[in-house]
């Protein structure tokens, strides 16, 4: 039986892992977006455009195999700073 895990593509830590299928990888990719913006705001910081790279990985009897990747762009959002 196969199952799914998110990993950040630049420090290789695994972020989620367990995840039944790849609709599920994709739901906890919002679900992390979502966490992390949510974060950000509770401590007063802006996103300040951040930029993160996710795997997502298939683990099938011990093996790992990337099947997806996603880039998500924090902050894109944002109002443009007026220049002075």
């Amino acid at each position: 039986m196969s199952s799914y895990q998110l990993r950040d593509t630049a420090t290789r830590r695994l972020l989620a892992r367990g995840l039944a299928d790849y609709a599920a990888a994709e739901a906890d990719v919002d679900r992390l977006t979502d966490e992390l913006e949510h974060d950000l705001a509770a401590n007063g910081e802006g996103t300040g455009r951040i930029r993160l790279r996710l795997d997502v990985e298939k683990v099938t009897a011990g093996t790992l195999e990337t099947v997806g990747h996603h880039v998500l762009l924090l902050g894109v959002d944002d109002a443009p700073m007026p220049l002075l």
